[in-house]
């Protein structure tokens, strides 16, 4: 148990641990002054109220883009309201294939709550009904190239990918850093997509694959679409695994040389080694986007709101998602082989993968040339069983499927395949593990740890050979690795909340013989047996939950953290075909920091707990009152994150919690690899070259006067925004406020640790539209599964007390405090704590007791722990021979140093530290106590913000 006092410093220690784009949350009360339009008293109240802000009155409060609307649409939803944040998008006001397939799952949520029994405004009112699933996907189809009409996929005479019967891609190898691009092809090393020719024979008359495109410039920032406010399709990764979003060059996706190197190379001379690089397009998926919008007209659908002609397109989307179930040149499976060929499905793994990419000419005079990649690379959280289970489950989702039995045999596999991959990664806490790739590095290499780039891996599993999954090598962080890919915690909640989901869908009675016939294998009482979906959802969902509700902390201010970050030890074993539940013993995670902020995890947990709760028939009371028992503590605490974050986060346009985020250094620092024989510019003019960076390639960021402001608000690139008489270069004036806090140290002549304590002076409030997404669709959730329960009600008159641990020195007191008169307390051990009639605990020695508090029947107990006061022993050490930072005393300075030190601070008497040395080791800052200062130092020398000089008295 955390102890409520130091709760907000430990917090944001935690927070900050072990990612370099740590963000420290500040807790404070909402600031909402406005009405809630529907009312604020029921969950469904809440929803109506909260997408009136984000929807219905989207444009107005930021959400949405005034500019570029869908026809018989919403506006554009940005990934944020804000403009400067850089996270997967590099600002603010692009749009995802995310965002959209969130506001097609909200505008379903939002037509099945107007028309609930029982739903009505704060007065008593009738909901206004809506038939907003249709206008959201209409919303969404603009991420599709061509069917919005903002993109092609075809030559200037119209010859669309789909009239192309074949297509190939020429393999090219994959490197870690951006430094070693471009690569060249191997000319003759191509492979074929085995099912492209299903496609072109079933939608011949489309003009192209019915899938998103996942990254868009909304309102035209960079001025790819002719500097006009025009939607326009961008891309930035391109560059293997240490490609951070800091480190990309944005570009168009249809290249027609107007940019860049004009008229020779344009933009993809920056990542081909093409001298004359031919007019094309180019797109990329990012599957679980699909999934989620299939998942979301699936739920419709069960809701009694599905639209017939949505479902067909919502099918059509799910038959063309089976692009990315292949291998990235289509190679077999395990093949460890760059020069391999595949014959049809040897190249198939089934799953989720990370992307498939397709492009071609847009001149047909340049051949009418056209190809296809698929992903090799497959991360636990695209897996979205409910999805495929969907498109088996549901009679229009399944006819949408035109290529029919394949699509269904291929989806019946994958079905299974996915389950199997969660099965195999679950670690023995309950967290899933990262995920699994056909070709090692990217290379097609030999399933081994390379010495050199996977020295951490050999030394942590102890070996050099990954694990496998259907001849797929184990990967702990799949993608990419800046930072690695399976830290953040939202891996976990999104991936759980849909096998959370589907278990609630299974026993409901939503099944057929298509999904009954997925069969799974599994050890039991020692015996292989078959293994039903039900019983595999149970085993995962079962062991996932028990850790998480454990680490969940409530605080008494009426805060909380979740854990946000997890690091991993160990590998799955290989896997067999058959679920053993004692498989994983070596495969564990720990949570390295903690969180309250990202209530787009927060509210995707919530709803993860109220199905499992639902599917596990916990009854509408067990919401206030806390238990021993795992599915009635998961909506006890389920209610109590909707309830937290509603009040800590509510404003007039949404939700947010203060954050502050210490990496935005790399805003003014980042250098962004170029090669040394290319020289171009942006559209605004900015020169592309060797030695660029992140800003000197997103001047408007700075704008007129190269310091967050222009001189006035008409600016041809980007945005200016008035702000109290000023003009900003973003909506909050962030730019302005970081590069003030960057100079006030003295910019890149000070310290890491300065910059970075500079850079943690600004507060951010961001509304980020998935955010909204996630806490609407957990409002509503709540308010299907349990229309009974209400927000902000406890259980009153059960007996509490308001702190259930207590930490005194010996001699000190402290009172317990029960919510009734008339109690009784009893120390079970006197010589340790006393506690009088009036509930006051003295400390009499050190060591640990429980007072019982009793009125009646009922009892609450109290941990008393009480400590001398004294607890860093003295003994004298040489400075030469220790390691300031070494926690504990491991010899080294790493990332378990930060959680011991932690828990030492969260309580000393709990955690003392080793011994002598430790604490001596413990004194980074060197003032003669041990304090959250040495905490923070360590974080900043595990990220490498300073040396092992600035710890200990070197300092």
């Amino acid at each position: 148990m955390i102890l409520k006092k130091k709760k907000a410093v430990i917090a944001a220690i935690l927070s900050a641990a072990l990612t370099a784009s740590a963000v420290m949350p500040t807790v404070s009360a909402g600031t909402r002054t406005k009405e809630e339009a529907y009312g604020d008293s029921t969950y469904a109240q809440r929803f109506l109220s909260l997408y009136d802000d984000v929807i219905t009155n989207g444009e107005e409060n930021g959400y949405l883009s005034s500019k570029n609307k869908a026809s018989g649409g919403f506006g554009v939803p940005y990934h944020a309201v804000e403009e400067l944040i850089i996270e997967a998008p590099d600002y603010g006001h692009e749009t995802t294939s995310e965002a959209m397939s969130y506001i097609v799952w909200m505008a379903a949520m939002r037509d099945y709550i107007s028309r609930k029994d029982g739903v009505t405004k704060e007065d008593g009112s009738a909901v206004d009904q809506t038939n907003d699933l249709a206008k959201a996907w209409k919303t969404m189809e603009i991420m599709i190239p061509a069917i919005g009409g903002y993109g092609t996929q075809s030559t200037s005479d119209g010859i669309s990918i789909m009239d192309k019967t074949e297509l190939s891609a020429t393999y090219s190898e994959e490197w870690d850093t951006p430094e070693t691009y471009p690569t060249a092809m191997h000319t003759g090393n191509n492979g074929i997509n085995p099912i492209h020719s299903q496609y072109a024979s079933i939608y011949r008359s489309d003009k192209g694959l019915y899938l998103m495109h996942w990254l868009a410039d909304v309102d035209d920032w960079y001025g790819y679409g002719g500097g006009n406010g025009k939607f326009t399709f961008i891309n930035t990764f391109q560059r293997g695994a240490q490609e951070s979003c800091w480190e990309t060059v944005p570009h168009p996706c249809v290249e027609d040389l107007q940019y860049g190197m004009k008229g020779t190379r344009g933009l993809k001379g920056i990542f081909n080694t093409d001298e004359k690089v031919s007019e094309q397009y180019a797109y990329t998926n990012a599957p679980d986007a699909e999934d989620r919008a299939i998942q979301a007209v699936y739920a419709a659908n069960r809701w009694g709101v599905g639209d017939s002609s949505i479902s067909a397109l919502a099918g059509k989307m799910g038959d063309q998602l089976r692009n990315n179930m292949f291998d990235k040149y289509y190679k077999k499976i395990g093949c460890q082989d760059e020069w391999n060929t595949a014959n049809s499905y040897e190249g198939a793994h089934y799953l989720m993968s990370w992307y498939t990419s397709w492009g071609g000419t847009t001149r047909s005079d340049q051949g009418a040339w056209a190809w296809q990649i698929g992903a090799s690379h497959c991360h636990e959280f695209y897996q979205n069983p409910l999805a495929a289970y969907a498109l088996l489950e549901d009679d229009d989702l399944r006819n949408g499927m035109k290529t029919g039995n394949q699509a269904i045999k291929d989806y019946t596999t994958s079905l299974q395949r996915q389950l199997e991959f969660y099965l195999w990664l679950q670690s023995a806490n309950g967290p899933i593990a990262g995920g699994a790739t056909s070709s090692w590095h990217g290379r097609y290499l030999k399933y081994e740890y390379l010495a050199d780039v996977d020295k951490e891996y050999i030394e942590k599993y102890g070996t050099n050979i990954p694990t496998t999954f259907y001849n797929m090598a184990y990967q702990e962080h799949p993608v990419y690795a800046d930072p690695g890919s399976n830290h953040w915690i939202g891996n976990q909640v999104w991936a759980i909340q849909r096998l959370a989901e589907l278990r609630y869908v299974i026993k409901t009675g939503n099944t057929n013989s298509y999904v009954e016939a997925v069969k799974l294998q599994q050890v039991k009482n020692g015996t292989p047996t078959e293994m039903t979906i039900e019983e595999a959802l149970d085993a995962i969902l079962d062991r996932w939950v028990e850790w998480f509700v454990n680490e969940v902390e409530l605080y008494d201010d009426g805060s909380y953290t979740i854990p946000a970050t997890l690091d991993w030890y160990g590998q799955p074993k290989t896997w067999t075909g058959t679920y053993d539940p004692e498989a994983n013993s070596d495969l564990t995670c720990e949570v390295t920091a903690r969180g309250t902020s990202d209530l787009g995890c927060v509210s995707s947990l919530a709803n993860t707990l109220i199905y499992y709760a639902k599917s596990n028939d916990v009854d509408s009371e067990a919401a206030y009152k806390d238990s021993d028992k795992v599915a009635e503590k998961a909506l006890y605490l389920a209610h109590e994150l909707l309830d937290r974050e509603w009040n800590l986060g509510r404003d007039d346009i949404g939700l947010s919690i203060a954050e502050t985020n210490g990496s935005m250094v790399r805003l003014f620092e980042q250098d962004v690899w170029v090669p040394t024989n290319y020289n171009g510019t942006m559209p605004n003019g900015d020169t592309i070259a060797n030695g660029a960076t992140f800003l000197s390639i997103r001047s408007q960021y700075l704008g007129d006067n190269k310091d967050g402001t222009n001189n006035s608000a008409n600016v041809k690139y980007g945005t200016s925004t008035e702000i109290d008489g000023k003009y900003y270069t973003d909506n909050r004036g962030y730019v302005a406020k970081f590069k003030e806090a960057y100079d006030s140290v003295g910019g890149a002549n000070a310290s890491a640790a300065d910059k970075e304590e500079a850079m943690k002076t600004v507060e951010l409030n961001y509304h980020r539209f998935w955010h909204a997404g996630d806490i609407l669709i957990a409002l509503g959730t709540m308010a299907d599964l349990y229309p009974d329960v209400v927000p902000d009600k406890s259980n009153d008159d059960e007996l509490s007390v308001e702190k259930d641990v207590i930490e005194v020195e010996v001699g000190e007191t402290d009172t317990i405090k029960p919510n009734k008169d008339g109690c009784t307390f009893e120390s079970a051990d006197p010589s340790i704590a006393t506690v009088d009639e009036n509930g006051v605990v003295t400390g009499v020695a050190k060591g640990e007791t429980t007072i019982t508090v009793t009125l009646g029947d009922e009892t609450v107990e109290v941990k008393v722990i009480v400590t001398d006061g004294s607890t860093i022993p003295t003994e004298s050490f040489n400075p030469d021979d220790l390691m300031y930072g070494d926690a504990n005393v491991d010899g080294t300075v790493d990332s378990a140093d930060i959680v011991v030190l932690n828990k030492y601070l969260l309580s000393e008497a709990q955690f003392p530290l080793k011994n002598a040395k430790a604490y001596e080791q413990a004194q980074t800052v060197y003032d003669d106590e041990i304090d959250t200062k040495d905490a923070v130092a360590i974080i900043n020398y595990v990220l490498g913000l300073i040396d092992m000089d600035d710890l200990g008295p070197a300092r």
